[in-house]
């Protein structure tokens, strides 16, 4: 009898460890400094909790799909440090990656409320991350934020806003390398 409980706990202690695994949670972090984008994200700017942010880029992404826009692509723009900001006054940008083959329906788009912003290509710190399921995002979340702020830290780069990019099978966060003699910093 205690052989089988013991059986049954380990293999709940396998297969929690596995999905754990499988979403992220035993990853590597990898810092690179490169250049990405551009990029044209067509969204909306929100204040408050940025753990709510999935649930307005899904409503983003559903009604834009609705309209016949085929989108594969994610983001977030994170503009403020959560250990610094109340909760209740965090700004954030969230929706969809642009395709170039809807450019020409970006005048609709605003229309309907959306902002569209253009991202050039910019110099940045750059962890790619995979993206299983939405345990990914907490994995990432915990696990590159730590290490980011470290390595901004270390290089003695100012503080900037986060970009993270949900693709098919990754998450891209990346936080642009501003020179310390910059004065002013808009993202976006």
């Amino acid at each position: 009898m205690i052989k089988n409980i013991l059986i049954v706990v380990a293999v709940i202690i396998l297969a929690i460890a596995g999905f754990l695994a499988y979403s992220g949670f035993f990853t590597d972090v990898q810092i690179v400094e490169k250049e990405i984008g551009p990029y044209k994200f067509v969204g909306k700017e929100y204040v408050g909790d940025y753990r709510i942010s999935g649930e307005r880029q899904d409503s983003i992404y559903k009604d834009l799909t609705a309209k016949g826009f085929e989108l594969v692509d994610g983001f977030g723009i994170y503009r403020d440090n959560p250990e610094k900001v109340a909760t209740e006054n965090l700004r954030s940008m969230v929706g969809c990656v642009l395709p170039e083959k809807y450019y020409d329906r970006i005048a609709e788009i605003e229309r309907e409320g959306y902002i569209v912003q253009d991202m050039g290509k910019t110099n940045s710190v750059v962890v790619e991350f995979p993206f299983r399921n939405s345990m990914s995002v907490f994995a990432a979340v915990i696990k590159v934020y730590p290490k980011m702020k470290a390595y901004f830290t270390q290089k003695t780069y100012p503080e900037v806003p986060s970009l993270e990019i949900y693709a098919t099978d990754k998450i891209i966060i990346s936080m642009e390398i501003i020179e310390k003699s910059a004065i002013i910093y808009n993202f976006c």
